[in-house]
């Protein structure tokens, strides 16, 4: 009974402790986990265990590629055109954990920079070399984008420009340079195709004469080289026939016979208007060669019957098996256990386990020391020791904590109370200021650069 308690409990307390810490991450999305606040580790797709009443859910991150639509602006080029610019981006967060703690608004982040970077881009370009080389203008914002960004554990796959809109009366100049153009193209293309198209004609014609002559002259060659061939073949058929019958005679002659009255069966046999067959004259012979090839098969077949092996021999009785003793709670049972928690503590990193080993110990030194202590004695020293030990060590960790931090580092701290000048505007709140061969991030209200 004290056997089944002691299994029951350990079944609960198991139970309760899977239930707490299994999470279950779906496909294209990253978890973060905080233990006390501070970030420890990333969870993939998939089944995971965290330490139940520690650990923490920090951000669900989103994996898959994310498309951000950028919105339009009015953009000035190098040679003072005012168009408007729409554009659209495709990024991909690579580490979940940098973009959750580095940036605050990560789709902010990456609208204002693509938005600052297009108008920078764009300014360094005439009108018709933006409107020409889109793919440059693509190619430039990507690889500049994807750079700033790189830091916020974010990939930019691809930036595309969907529309540039220049100004009406710029449109209308360029429809009629764009028609004038294409007639001019047009004219020289038709003058081109006329005389394209005499010389091919002409060339033509002169390859079909000469080839048709070819054609002649090579197949007369060739019926004259087929009917001197075969004359030849016939020649040597007729003299090879003619030493034969002189040779052999009668043998001979039977078997010529013989051949072309097979290859006369065989042509009567494929005809489609046979209607009767015809058997060689040693039919019986042939019947006779066909039984001794089953008087064969027949001997084979019992030459294989004869090599058949012996069946295997039985198997002896089985032998008993003898019961086991009943159950009795010791003191190296509760060792054991502790063995056990023990393990799950270093497969599953925490601090639960730990303590549940400590007070699986200390039942079975207490039953090493007094052997008839009952079961629920042996169960309120587990748990006391458990208890005491997470206390005693949350404590000391506290302990181990400093009193105020300081948020910034011995750099930070001695840049404080200076005067930069802007780098890049403050929009959003967010900007960068210029310092040595670096830039450093600031934040405040809106300002332009160079304030």
């Amino acid at each position: 009974m004290g056997a089944l308690i002691f299994v029951v409990a350990f079944v609960v307390v198991a139970l309760v402790l899977v239930f707490a810490g299994v999470k279950t991450v779906n496909q294209g999305t990253n978890w973060t986990i905080e233990r006390f606040g501070r970030y420890t580790r990333t969870l993939s797709p998939g089944l995971h265990f965290i330490v139940p009443f520690v650990d923490t859910i920090g951000r669900k991150m989103n994996m898959q590629e994310n498309v951000l639509d950028i919105p339009p602006q009015k953009v000035i080029t190098k040679d003072n055109a005012s168009v408007q610019v729409d554009a659209v981006a495709f990024y991909q967060v690579i580490d979940a954990a940098r973009a959750a703690y580095e940036v605050q608004n990560l789709h902010l982040a990456i609208t204002n920079l693509a938005l600052t970077n297009i108008r920078s881009v764009m300014g360094n370009m005439a009108l018709d070399e933006a409107l020409s080389k889109r793919n440059d203008i693509n190619n430039t914002l990507l690889a500049v984008i994807d750079q700033a960004t790189s830091p916020w554990g974010v990939k930019v796959l691809r930036i595309e420009v969907k529309d540039i809109a220049p100004p009406d009366d710029i449109v209308v100049a360029m429809g009629r340079q764009m028609k004038a153009e294409r007639e001019k193209r047009a004219t020289i293309l038709e003058s081109e195709g006329v005389r394209e198209s005499s010389i091919q004609r002409a060339e033509g014609e002169k390859q079909s004469a000469i080839l048709t002559a070819e054609g002649r002259r090579e197949a007369a060659f060739r019926d004259a080289e087929a009917r001197e061939r075969l004359a030849e073949a016939e020649a040597k058929a007729t003299s090879v026939v003619a030493q034969a019958i002189a040779g052999n005679g009668v043998q001979a002659t039977n078997y010529f016979l013989g051949t072309k009255y097979v290859e006369a069966l065989s042509k009567m046999g494929s005809s489609t208007n046979s209607k009767v067959f015809f058997l060689p004259v040693e039919a019986a012979g042939i019947m006779a060669s066909i039984a001794g090839i089953g008087e064969l098969a027949k001997e084979a077949q019992g030459t294989r019957s004869r090599r058949r092996g012996k069946p295997a021999a039985r198997l002896g009785p089985q032998q008993r098996v003898r019961a086991r003793p009943m159950f009795k709670i010791v003191f190296w049972y509760w060792w054991a256990l502790a063995a056990v928690l023990l393990v799950f503590e270093m497969m599953l990193p925490g601090v639960v386990f730990l303590f549940l080993a400590i007070g699986a110990a200390a039942a079975g030194l207490a039953m090493l020391i007094a052997a008839d202590l009952s079961l629920e004695i042996q169960l309120v020293i587990f748990a006391i020791v458990s208890v005491a030990s997470a206390i005693g060590l949350r404590r000391y960790l506290r302990g181990l904590q400093p009193a105020n931090p300081s948020s910034l580092n011995a750099r930070g701290e001695a840049l404080v109370g200076q005067i930069f000048v802007l780098d890049q505007p403050i929009l959003g709140g967010r900007g960068r200021v210029k310092l040595g061969d670096g830039s450093w991030i600031v934040t405040g209200p809106d300002m332009v650069a160079g304030a």
